[in-house]
C-alpha cells in the first residue's frame, strides 16, 4: 500500500473552479486541500506513469483531470445480465420479459448465474464502480430448490468479489400472501444465508397492499432494509408508493426504504405526484430512477406523443428526495443495451430529465456517487479527509467534456493501489489526418 500525493486534481463535487492537492496514506484521505494556483515542478506526470509502467515518485501531477468518488450502482440485476441471447423479447414489453425469463429460469445452472454476476461486476469495476446492490430473482414459483440455488450462486460470487467490489444482495420475494408455510420456511432459509435486504415488485401482485405489509413485517423482524421495484407502469392508477409510505411511518423505517422506478408518478396529475414526492422526502424514502430500462420498456402502448417512462427526476431533486440513478438491466430481455457504466447512465438521466446546467450536472454526478453511498450505508465514501480513498480518475478536465466523451480512459483506485485501468488511444490511418488533428 503506497502513500501518494496527487496535485492539480479537479474535484467538481467540491468546487468546479479550483484545483486540489490530495494526500493518501494507508488507503485514507489525510488531506484534501484547494490550491491557490496550478502547481508546477519536477513531478511525476500521471500519463507518463501509465505509459512507461515504471515506479513513480510519491507526488503525481494529474494535469487537471477530474477525480470522482468511485461509483455506486444501487439498483441492478447481475443474475440476469448477458442473458439476452438465451432469452429474447420480441415485443419489447415488460410482461414478455418477465414471462420469457421465468420460462427459461430452470435451464440456468448455478455456475451460469455465478458467471453472469462475476462478468457484470468486473465490467462495472472497469468503469469505476466499486459498490453494487443487486436484486435477485427468487424463483420459488418454479421450485423452491431453484430459488435457493440461484440465490446461493449470487452470494458465492459476492464473496469471491469482496476484495474488489462490495455487493449487497436483495432477493425479490413475490406473492407472499399466497405462500404456504413450507414456502415461508424456504424464505426464512434464504434470509439465513446472509442476504442484505428485502426486495420485491409488489405492484405486479394481485394482492399488492397485503404483500407490501408483509414485506415490511419481514424486514422489521429480521432487521433488513427494504428496496422495492415500485409502480413500474404507465398507468397513473398504479400507486403502491402510497402504501409504502404508510408502512415506512408505521415501522419507523425512515432512511431504510428505497423505491426504484416509480414510473407511474410521471403519468399522474402534477398535484397528486407533488403530494407523494413531498411525503417521500418527509419520510426519508430514497428513490432510484432507471432511465435505460424505463425508456426502453415504458410507453409502448402510447400513440402520438410517447412517454419517456422515467420518474419525475427534476421534481424529486427540487423537493430534496434522496434520488440516485442506476444501471438496472444490462443485455437481457428487460434491456438489450448497456455496459454497467454509470457515467453513461448519468448521461441518459441528463438527457431524459433535461438536466444541462453545471449545477444540474453536478446533481447527476451525485446521483451515481454520494446519494447511492448514503443508500448503501457507506458513510466514509466521498472526497473528505478521514474518508476511504476509493475513486475513479477520468481523462477529462471539465464536466461538459466528461459527459460529452464519457472518458473511455479511466483509472480506478482502491485499497491503496490502482486496481483497474482502461486506456484509450485513437489513431487515424493517414498521416495527413493526424496532422489536421494536431492543428485542431
Amino acid at each position: 500500500m503506497k502513500d501518494i500525493q496527487l496535485i492539480n486534481v479537479s474535484l467538481p463535487l467540491l468546487n468546479t473552479e479550483k484545483l486540489y492537492t490530495i494526500v493518501i496514506q494507508n488507503g485514507m484521505y489525510t488531506k484534501v486541500e484547494p490550491q491557490t494556483q496550478k502547481r508546477n515542478g519536477n513531478f511525476s506526470i500521471f500519463k507518463d506513469i501509465w505509459s512507461s509502467k515504471e515506479d513513480y515518485q510519491p507526488i503525481i501531477d494529474m494535469g487537471g483531470r477530474i477525480l470522482l468518488p468511485s461509483f455506486i450502482d444501487i439498483h441492478t440485476h447481475l443474475d440476469k445480465a448477458f442473458s439476452l441471447e438465451t432469452v429474447p423479447n420480441k415485443s419489447g414489453t415488460l410482461i414478455e420479459a418477465i414471462r420469457n425469463y421465468s420460462e427459461k429460469a430452470a435451464s440456468f445452472s448455478k455456475n451460469e448465474i455465478k458467471r453472469r454476476v462475476m462478468k457484470g461486476a468486473l465490467q462495472a469495476l472497469s468503469h469505476g464502480t466499486t459498490h453494487i446492490r443487486t436484486h435477485v430473482n427468487f424463483e420459488w414459483n418454479i421450485s423452491n430448490e431453484l430459488a435457493l440455488s440461484h440465490l446461493q450462486a449470487v452470494l458465492e460470487a459476492r464473496d469471491l468479489l469482496k476484495p474488489y467490489v462490495t455487493i449487497q444482495v436483495v432477493p425479490m420475494f413475490s406473492d407472499l400472501t399466497v405462500k404456504s408455510e413450507r414456502e415461508k420456511d424456504v424464505l426464512r432459509e434464504a434470509i439465513s444465508y446472509g442476504i442484505d435486504g428485502i426486495g420485491g415488485a409488489p405492484h405486479l401482485s394481485p394482492n399488492a397492499t397485503k404483500d407490501i405489509d408483509q414485506l415490511f413485517e419481514l424486514a422489521a423482524k429480521y432487521d433488513k432494509f427494504v428496496d422495492l421495484h415500485v409502480d413500474e407502469q404507465d398507468n397513473p392508477e398504479i400507486c403502491t408508493i402510497e402504501r409504502i409510505i404508510d408502512n415506512t411511518k408505521k415501522w419507523d423505517f425512515q432512511g431504510r426504504v428505497t423505491a426504484g422506478h416509480l414510473c407511474s408518478l410521471s403519468a399522474m396529475t402534477e398535484e397528486k405526484s407533488d403530494r407523494i414526492i413531498e411525503e417521500m422526502a418527509l419520510q426519508h424514502i430514497y428513490a432510484v430512477t432507471l432511465p435505460g430500462a424505463n425508456m426502453y420498456l415504458q410507453g409502448r402502448g402510447d400513440k402520438g406523443i410517447v412517454r419517456r417512462g422515467i420518474t419525475r427526476v427534476r421534481e424529486m431533486l427540487q423537493k430534496k428526495v434522496g434520488l440516485a440513478t442506476a444501471s438496472d438491466n444490462v443485455s437481457d430481455p428487460f434491456h438489450p443495451f448497456g455496459r454497467f457504466d454509470l457515467l453513461q447512465i448519468g448521461l441518459l438521466t441528463a438527457y431524459t430529465a433535461h438536466l444541462a446546467s453545471e449545477e444540474e450536472l453536478i446533481a447527476v454526478l451525485n446521483m451515481i456517487t454520494q446519494t447511492p453511498a448514503a443508500i448503501f450505508g457507506e458513510k466514509a465514501h466521498g472526497m473528505k479527509e478521514g474518508g476511504v480513498a476509493e475513486f475513479v480518475l477520468f481523462d477529462a478536465t471539465n464536466i461538459y467534456d466528461l459527459f460529452a466523451n464519457l472518458s473511455p480512459a479511466r483509472y480506478v483506485y482502491k485499497d491503496g493501489d490502482w486496481i483497474s485501468s482502461s486506456q484509450f488511444e485513437h489513431r487515424f490511418g493517414e498521416g495527413s489526418l493526424s496532422r489536421l488533428v494536431e492543428m485542431g
